[in-house]
């Protein structure tokens, strides 16, 4: 009977044992930090291959009847350069921010018809190209961005968000000709004059960003906030230019993929 009364009180001691250890234990762990709640930023360069078709018709008076001109402009891949930041906001979910930068330089073939100076719907036809047509994007891309480590130097980001691009596109303003010889009925392309135009829209994109932080397992602990990361980013957008009062209108962004340097804070 001695030894019962003795055996709720030990009972009572292994118990308050078991949730102070317990309550350390959590506490530890709540305090060390995961990856995926750390300021995060990157620098990327990468290739944008997709490329783009568009085109532009121009039509001005000319011998008392209309000509005109076509310009079929071909958009290839260019080079990109890609930064940005990333802010944790609850859980897994996080705001992000980023600049990209894309230029390609491209040509446009380009076909005209001129009336006749002297007889009625009697048009002659030329064709040339203009080359050295420069386009360049400048995108500011929002994020909401859905976070998860898939081990302790491996992480995944998916992101969605709108998108500010800046579109700065190379056209063909206006054509040269030379009338060969009488009885005038055939022309020369001489050449062709190059105007800029700018714009700014609205788009959307989304993205999927895969994080090597392979450094960690090394003893400096400024190499371990240090990784690797591969980005691929569809970017959609459209903007309205113009030559001479006629609108164009250019598809702008794309496919692109990057890869560089990420860093945590």
């Amino acid at each position: 009977m001695q030894l019962n009364t003795h055996w709720p009180q030990s009972k009572h001691i292994v118990i308050l044992c078991l949730v102070l250890t317990s309550g350390g234990i959590a506490s530890e762990a709540k305090a060390q930090p995961v990856p995926s709640e750390a300021l995060s930023a990157r620098l990327d360069v990468g290739w944008r291959p997709a490329s783009r078709t568009f085109a532009g018709t121009r039509i001005f008076p000319l011998w008392e009847e209309q000509a005109s001109f076509n310009s079929q402009y071909d958009i290839s891949g260019g080079g990109v350069i890609d930064g940005g930041l990333s802010f944790p906001v609850w859980r897994n979910l996080a705001l992000g921010v980023d600049i990209a930068s894309y230029r390609s330089v491209n040509r446009a073939s380009i076909t005209s018809e001129v009336p006749h100076p002297i007889f009625f719907d009697l048009p002659r036809s030329t064709s040339g190209a203009a080359s050295g047509l420069e386009r360049q994007e400048l995108g500011v891309h929002l994020r909401v961005a859905w976070m998860t480590d898939l081990t302790d130097w491996l992480s995944l980001s998916l992101s969605t968000g709108p998108s500010l691009i800046n579109a700065r596109q190379d056209l063909v303003a206006a054509v040269q000709h030379s009338e060969i010889a009488f009885p005038f009925d055939k022309l020369k392309f001489d050449g062709h004059t190059v105007t800029t135009q700018s714009e700014t829209t609205l788009g959307w994109n989304s993205a999927v960003d895969v994080n090597l932080f392979v450094l960690k397992s090394l003893p400096y602990r400024a190499l371990q906030r240090v990784g690797f990361g591969f980005l691929l980013r569809y970017v959609r957008g459209s903007v309205d230019l113009s030559v001479s009062d006629t609108p164009i209108e250019v598809d702008l962004g794309g496919l692109q993929m990057t890869t560089g340097l990420r860093f945590r804070f």
